[in-house]
């Protein structure tokens, strides 16, 4: 089994991808490169170590969309995300792959790991709506700025809601620290949802987050919100395949003082295909 990995891992790293040498493409050929060894160990580790989680959920995105503010205003990103659930918590991460003209593909990423108070106790402390409440920490992270990468670290509290229409609704508040402000702190508040619904027969999920980044989260202490809301359509179901693995659809992404500049607001629809495996 160990050889078979190896092989399998050895064929997952290509030493280059061609695409095309001309124009355009060059951002995509070096995102592909970079995306596909990262969405290949993730399915590595994920068959390697399902037995120590209760569940495990990865999914592969594929967006593309203009009037990006602050650099190219049109990007292409591939999204690869994982999360998961073991014996006394949870976890989720994140990675953003982006085709950029100007500064080269930028990879920005985000990991949080949950401790539940529920399953840690083994009681359950469920009141009113709040079904369970997390100690959770976060690290965001990026390849840019290239002489000095973005870093931010996040401690805090995360409150799992009962929503029986939601498959999932939470809430976390959590201190904000930027690695580049010395002795300077924000606060983030994130709502993250997901609500599964039918119109004509044909299934659809709303899905998506909203941060709200308040205090020193930036350098000019500036209130900021980025909020990325995805409408999908299931055509795996619509196809007469796999119902909740193959989706279509759009994402809203609206950044409100984008990286705290006052006053610069980004609107962007994005196509987008997401996978589940």
């Amino acid at each position: 089994m160990a050889i078979a990995k190896s092989i399998r891992l050895f064929k997952c790293f290509p030493s280059k991808i061609s695409l095309s040498n001309k124009g355009s493409l060059k951002p995509m050929n070096s995102i592909l490169s970079k995306s596909l060894p990262l969405f290949c160990l993730l399915s590595l580790v994920s068959q390697s170590t399902a037995a120590a989680f209760e569940w495990t959920s990865n999914d592969i995105q594929l967006l593309h969309g203009n009037d990006f503010k602050l650099g190219d205003k049109e990007r292409t990103t591939i999204t690869i995300e994982h999360s998961d659930a073991w014996k006394y918590g949870s976890n989720f991460f994140f990675a953003d792959i982006i085709a950029r003209n100007d500064i080269g593909v930028e990879i920005y990423a985000e990991v949080y790991s949950y401790l539940s108070l529920n399953k840690l106790s083994g009681h359950d402390w469920s009141l009113g709506v709040i079904k369970d409440v997390s100690l959770m920490a976060g690290l965001n992270i990026s390849n840019k700025p290239e002489n000095d990468n973005f870093k931010a670290y996040l401690l805090g509290l995360n409150f799992e809601l009962s929503a029986p229409l939601f498959d999932y609704l939470q809430i976390s508040v959590s201190a904000y620290k930027d690695d580049n402000l010395s002795n300077k702190y924000g606060t983030q508040i994130t709502p993250v949802w997901s609500i599964p619904f039918e119109l004509a027969e044909l299934k659809f999920k709303f899905r998506g987050f909203t941060d709200f980044n308040i205090g020193n989260t930036n350098a000019s202490g500036i209130f900021t919100i980025l909020s990325q809301p995805q409408l999908l359509l299931d055509v795996g179901d619509l196809v007469g395949l796999k119902s909740n693995k193959v989706y279509v659809g759009t994402e809203y992404s609206h950044w409100h003082n984008k990286f705290g500049i006052k006053g610069v607001d980004e609107h962007v629809v994005q196509a987008m295909v997401i996978s589940f495996f």
